[in-house]
Formats: structure tokens, C-alpha cells, sequence
């Protein structure tokens, strides 16, 4: 019973995973580092009508869980280690780094605002 249960969570999480990114694919979504906007839009509208499957939700809460605790034990070190490199690097170099930083937060939060507003309870 317990490998049927696997193979069954597998195949539902491929299937969704195919599903989404076809999804995403046609509407030219291809590329991850462009989500906002129409992209962020093209996914909501997958989530409406598809349920996350719980094995993945499972492996997105670990992400977060894993992040939330990088921020939370080494936001310090970080800081200092962006200092120091952005001491290094010319005005226009730190400006271009800020920019991609100011980017890789934004297009979180809409990838973050989907899953939120979608999120399945799972057992």
C-alpha cells in the first residue's frame, strides 16, 4: 500500500509539474527571472483550476523553511559579506549588483504572492 501511495503522489506531482509549465511555456513564460507581471497572471490562472499536489507543497515548505532560517541565522553575515564585496566593486558594478538584488526580491514576492494565495492544506 505505501509504494502505491508514492507512485501515485509522483505521478500526480510530474503531472502537475508538466501541466504548469506547459502552461507557463505557452504564454512564453520560459524564462524564471521574468515572473511578474503577465507571467505571475498566466500562473495564478493554472492554480485556479489545478491544486498544488500536497508532495510538492511539501517540498516548497521546506524551501521556505530553509530560507526563513538563513535569514534568520546569518542576515548579519550576509550583510557584511555584500559590504565587503560592494567595497570592491566600482559605483556603476554596486549599482548593477543593487539593481539584480532589487530584482531577485521583487520577482520573489510575485512567485511567493501566487503560492500564498493558492497554498493547499495538506495533512
Amino acid at each position: 500500500k505505501q509504494w502505491y501511495q508514492r507512485r501515485v503522489a509522483i505521478t500526480a506531482g510530474a503531472r502537475f509539474l508538466e501541466g504548469i509549465f506547459g502552461h507557463m511555456n505557452g504564454g512564453g513564460c520560459d524564462d524564471a527571472s521574468e515572473f511578474c507581471g503577465e507571467c505571475q497572471s498566466r500562473a495564478a490562472s493554472y492554480f485556479a483550476r489545478n491544486q498544488l499536489p500536497c508532495c510538492i507543497e511539501k517540498v516548497v515548505r521546506r524551501g521556505i523553511v530553509a530560507y526563513d532560517y538563513v535569514i534568520a541565522n546569518y542576515s548579519d553575515a550576509l550583510e557584511s559579506y555584500g559590504a565587503a564585496v560592494g567595497g570592491g566593486l566600482s559605483a556603476s558594478g554596486l549599482a548593477e549588483a543593487q539593481a539584480i538584488r532589487d530584482r531577485v526580491v521583487e520577482e520573489f514576492g510575485c512567485v511567493s504572492a501566487v503560492y500564498s494565495a493558492n497554498r493547499p492544506e495538506c495533512a
